[in-house]
Order: C-alpha cells, then structure tokens, then sequence
C-alpha cells in the first residue's frame, strides 16, 4: 500500500511540477504553493486522522482519507486555473493523503511488538517501489494522455486506498488502545475542578511535549523542508544544466529504489539489541545534509547526479522506518497515535516551506543550485536537534528479538557477586540452590527498566536471575 502514498508521489512531485507549468503557464513560486499546499497538508492532517482511528478505527481513517484524496485529484483535472489547484489539489487532496499516510504507519505499531522497527522498515519500503515506478509512469502518462489524463488517473490510483482500508482489521493491541480511550473519556468527564483540569492538561502536554520529543519534532520540520525544497525543484535543476524531462524522472526513479532498501536494511539494524534507534535517526540525516549542502560542486554532471540521488534515497527515508519505535520509546505504546500525529504535523510544516522557499530563492535571482544548498543546510541543522532527541528520557519498552530494551543499575551486579562469595563452595555445578537463601528482594535491586532476563558470567558457567530462583547453569526455578 505504501507505493501509492505521500512520500512515493513526493518523488515524483517535480514531474507534477513540470506538468503544472506546462498546462498553466504560471511562474515557479505560483504553482509550487499548489504543490506545496498538498505536501504541507498531508502532515498536517495527522493529528486529525490520529483522532478518527482513536475514536473509531483505523479502518475508517484509512477509507476516508482515500475516499477525499481521490476526489481532490479528480477534480483538479478539470479546474480552469492554477487558483482553484490550490484548493482541489492542495487543500482536499493534501488531507486526504496525509490521513492515508498516517493512518498506514499507526497500524504497523498497533500489529508488532517486537519486532516493531523491521515491520516498519518492511511496510514504508513500498515507498522506494512506489518512487521508482510513479516518476517515469506519470511522465509517460503525461506525454501521452496529456494534464487532464494525468490527473484522472491520479485519481483512479489513490481510490485503492479505499481497498487496503478495508483490509485494517482491530488488532488486539488497538482494541485495548480504544477501551483505554473510553476510560481516559469517562475519566475526563469525571473531573471536578479547575485545579483537576489543569493537573489533567499538564499531564497530557507532559506526554506529548516532553524535551526529547520536541527534538523529534523539531528535527523533522528542519530536515523535511530541506528534503522537500530538492524534489519539488530537482527535475526543474536537471533540466536546467541541459538534460531532459526524461532524465530527470530517471534520477527520480533511482532515489525511490534505493529508497526502498535503505528502509528494510534500516529496520532490520535499528531491531538488534545492540543498536540504538536514535543514532541510526540522527547519523542518516547527517549524512543527507552533508552530500546534499556539497550537491552544487558536483552535480553539473550526469554522473553527480546519479551518485547524489542514490545517496538521497539512501538515507532521506530512513527516519520513518524509526519513527515508530522512538515515538514508543519517548512517550509509549498508549500515546503512540497521538504523538506520531504530532509528529507528521510539524513534517507537514516544513514540507510545505520548503518548496515555496525554494521557489523564492529562484523567483528573486537565485539557482536551483543554490537553493539545493540552502536545503543542505537545513538538513544539517535539524540533524543537530535529531541528536539531540536521544538524550533525554525514555518512558516507554522497546522489545527486541523477543527482549526489552533494558537498562541496570551497578547495584545489580553487586547483588550478584555476594551472593556467589557466600555460597558453599562445596556445592556442585549441577546442585540447585534456593531461592531464598540465594537471591534478594527486588526491592533492593535499583533497575530503571523492567527487567525480563539477567545473565552474570564467570568464566564458563551462567548465573541467571530472574523473578524466580537461579541454578548454577542459569535455568530459572518458579
């Protein structure tokens, strides 16, 4: 399903742009606020498709959102100038899809547990499939069944969200999501005071805008309007230094199938034990912004170009293979709707100024070289706050090959040690010992994370703990 949403027709965004100028003969800056409307609003729309799949499914979100962008898309085929694009393509397309998109990756993270950053590294890698074919098909479309073609069939493709909605069945895990939803209604409706109003707002807010995640949301909105600001206007810089329309959705479709391993090979890293989320998050947009700020003293040529479209695809998407475990991490599975809602809010605020601040630098004496460097920058800048956001704390368990994330105290291994000196040294490999005389309360191990399994090891042997008794070979005892 996720060939057909936002982030696979941003790739082809700058063929959409090329069709725009062509049938209308506005300037850059006019018909890039159509298009950035829709790619704003796609984000933007977030929070509300957050509230229906709480309040009712995400089955419905899903088909609602399909049934609106496709009509968007219909009638912008038939509108008679760019003003009324705004609305048709902009407006009611841009939310239809940004309810599709962000209903698609909420299901993932309500279906797995734990394995939930593979999940999603498979489910967004149709995006890559999706940008590799969309580009140089809706060329070929275009050419052959010209604008208002285009955009029927546009609309004919978007319609099948409708069928994968369909498809959403309640998981348990958002079953118990809707119950707890109910409850926190019934809750709220039982408040009784201003002081229990406040002391409830300040709780939500605490959830949803704690440090770390104001990083995350705030490292989305700067890379993502750098991102957007290159394929809005790439194919416009690739026909400029002399190559054709045809080339550039090429280069276009090259991203996308890059795009589409980089996102399983992602989710597939960020799902080791050993791996943390916020370092593949952060290091990917590093790079992006790096290759991206230096695209001008190489990209004149054919070859510069290929090499920094790969680069682009390889790393520009990762960060939505992670979103959804690091929202999880930082506020957990309960909040997890809302904040990536959130989070797609503030996406959508940078995807819809980058475009048109690439547009601004064009219209006002600049280059789409300069304007690919501006974009660089950005990047660069919300790298930082990406950084940044793997700080602070982390309230929610992210399960990995069938484990939690753990995190120990040096108490813990202390508590370990005594209890080896003060054993008999007598006693055998194969002795089992009791539990109570060899392992302590819980009270008095200081973890900061649930623990579900502990190994000691001492040269050959395992001492395990866990809740019940150990043996000297490291089987658990009731």
């Amino acid at each position: 399903m996720h060939w057909l949403d936002y982030q696979s027709w941003s790739s082809a965004v700058g063929v959409l742009q090329l069709s725009l100028l062509d049938h209308y003969r506005e300037n850059v800056l006019k018909t890039s606020w159509a298009l950035s409307i829709f790619l704003g609003l796609y984000s933007t729309a977030g929070p509300l498709a957050s509230l229906i799949a709480n309040q009712w499914s995400t089955r419905v979100s899903m088909i609602t959102g399909g049934l609106i962008v496709s009509i968007g898309h219909v009638l912008t085929a038939f509108m008679p100038n760019i003003m009324f694009v705004f609305f048709t393509l902009g407006i009611i397309g841009g939310v239809g899809m940004g309810m599709c998109y962000t209903t698609s990756v909420v299901i993932v993270g309500y279906n797995f547990e734990k394995k939930r950053n593979f999940a999603s590294g498979v489910a967004v890698s149709g995006i890559g499939i999706g940008a590799f074919a969309l580009a140089p098909m809706m060329q070929v479309v275009s050419d052959y069944f010209g604008y208002h073609g285009l955009w029927l069939i546009c609309g004919g493709l978007t319609l099948q969200f409708c069928v994968f909605g369909a498809l959403f069945f309640p998981s348990k895990l958002e079953n118990e999501r809707k119950k707890k939803t109910e409850e926190d209604s019934r809750t709220k409706h039982g408040i009784i005071g201003f002081s229990d109003t406040l002391k409830w707002v300040r709780e939500q807010c605490s959830a949803l805008f704690s440090i770390s995640l104001v990083n995350v949301y705030l490292s989305m909105f700067l890379c993502n309007l750098g991102i957007y600001l290159i394929y809005l206007h790439f194919a416009s810089y690739v026909t400029s230094v002399g190559f054709s329309k045809l080339d550039a959705a090429f280069l276009l479709s090259v991203s996308g199938i890059c795009n589409c391993f980089s996102r399983i090979l992602i989710g597939s890293a960020a799902n080791a034990s050993n791996m943390d989320e916020f370092v593949l998050y952060a290091g990917t947009f590093s790079l992006t912004g790096f290759t991206t700020a230096l695209f001008p003293l190489y990209g004149k040529t054919y070859g510069g170009q290929i090499f920094y479209m790969i680069t682009l695809g390889l790393y520009n998407g990762c960060c939505y293979s992670l979103l959804n475990s690091i929202c999880v991490i930082l506020a957990g599975v309960k909040n997890l709707a809302m904040v990536y809602g959130i989070t797609m809010l503030f996406t959508g605020v940078g995807t819809f100024l980058g475009p048109l601040l690439g547009g601004c630098i064009v219209n006002f004496g600049g280059t789409y070289g300069q304007s690919i460097t501006v974009a660089g920058i950005s990047i660069l800048i919300g790298s930082i706050f990406a950084w940044a956001s793997g700080v602070g704390d982390r309230l929610g368990i992210q399960i990995k090959h069938n484990e939690e994330t753990i995190v120990y105290d040096d108490r813990e291994n202390k508590c370990f040690e005594e209890q080896l000196i003060n054993e008999d040294q007598s006693i055998t490999k194969n002795k089992q010992v009791s539990s109570k005389s060899e392992t302590r309360s819980c009270n008095e191990i200081s973890s900061v994370k649930k623990v579900k399994d502990y190994t000691y090891l001492e040269e050959s042997p395992l001492i395990s703990c866990a809740s019940g008794g150990v043996d000297i070979q490291g089987n658990k005892q009731s």
